[in-house]
């Protein structure tokens, strides 16, 4: 019985391409394949700054500071929305005269945000920005008001690079550069050995070095030759197996996420635990892996945001991915199950 989690290996590419990006990238606007997501995001950014006066971002207040980093190395100032503990974003509409973008983002595979508030920032001239990480193989991943996308694959699958970027309505002006060898070289070794100190070298200094860097040849051949429907189709089998498994009124946790909605592919099945290192300890002695997404960034101030705090403070990752089936998640119920019946006792 192995351990649950952990390191992606290599990817297996079809024979055939998927033409996935040729789906959700039409003529008339461009790709580009990525050493990362946040360079997928500093890339859309360079390129919309050159127009850009105001510079300021609405963006979500529970969020990755890998995300945030981008738009402070472009010069955006922040504004953040909130977020309720269904992940649904909450707009204030008193912001619409003062933004110049709006990111969204379908956290975990749901995109639950407000499109009329999407149409209104359209109407006021704000530019779309949607971070697909989390969505980009949901049917309605990507918002079709949307100016720019950007994103990874590295939660996905085994992929040295993995990241992307998409101008809709025409092409990038901003050259990018090319790929970091060092970062590469690391980013291989990790996937090649599952060495999790060697992935976080790489992971720190991709922190330190990101820019408009591009992917290596390679990572955009598995992107365009990857199964993308089995790995959609196993994942969602997956998360409705966990679903369907989760114990009658469970003590300690709760499923973020009740149902499974038509077209929605999940990242990740994310729960609310009381104590969320205690349930991680108690996985992990099972050999299942949990993940928090995300530690707060310094510079979001949760201060009268309590909902968020708890977000933040409760929520916790484990992996429904392509690597498992059905009965590998019955045993992360049925350690949810032991979990459940230790915190009545």
């Amino acid at each position: 019985m192995g351990t649950i989690g952990g390191i992606f290996s290599n990817e297996l590419a079809l024979s055939t391409a998927n033409g996935f990006f040729s789906r959700i990238c039409p003529s008339g606007s461009d790709v580009s394949f990525m050493m990362s997501g946040r360079c997928g995001i500093y890339r859309c950014l360079l390129d919309l700054a050159r127009h850009d006066t105001r510079k300021v971002a609405y963006v979500p207040m529970y969020t990755c500071e890998t995300v945030l980093a981008p738009f402070l190395k472009a010069g955006y100032q922040l504004r953040f929305y909130e977020v309720d503990r269904q992940l649904h974003s909450v707009f204030d509409p008193a912001v619409l005269d003062e933004i110049s973008v709006l990111s969204l983002c379908g956290y975990y595979g749901f995109s639950n945000y407000d499109h009329d508030f999407v149409q209104r920032c359209k109407d006021r001239g704000v530019t779309i920005f949607e971070d697909a990480t989390h969505s980009i193989l949901s049917a309605d991943g990507i918002d079709p008001l949307c100016d720019y996308v950007a994103g990874s694959f590295r939660k996905w699958m085994g992929i040295p690079c993995g990241g992307f970027a998409i101008k809709y309505g025409g092409s990038f002006a901003v050259p990018c550069l090319p790929v970091d060898p060092t970062h590469l070289d690391l980013r291989y070794k990790a996937i090649e050995t599952g060495d999790g100190d060697v992935f976080w070298e790489g992971e720190m200094l991709l922190r330190r070095i990101f820019d408009c860097n591009s992917g290596d040849e390679t990572s955009e051949h598995i992107l365009r030759y990857a199964d993308l429907e089995t790995i959609s189709r196993r994942r969602r089998e997956n998360f409705q197996a966990l679903l369907d498994g989760m114990p009658q009124a469970p003590q300690g946790f709760s499923p973020v996420f009740s149902s499974l909605p038509e077209g929605t592919v999940p990242s990740h099945f994310v729960l609310y635990a009381d104590d969320r290192p205690h349930l991680q300890e108690f996985l992990k002695e099972r050999d299942i892996r949990s993940t928090v997404y995300w530690p707060k960034a310094e510079v979001v101030d949760l201060t009268g945001h309590d909902t968020v705090a708890y977000i933040y403070d409760h929520i916790v990752a484990v992996p429904c991915d392509q690597r498992y089936t059905p009965a590998d998640m019955r045993r992360i119920t049925d350690a949810l199950g032991d979990y459940a019946r230790a915190s009545r006792a």
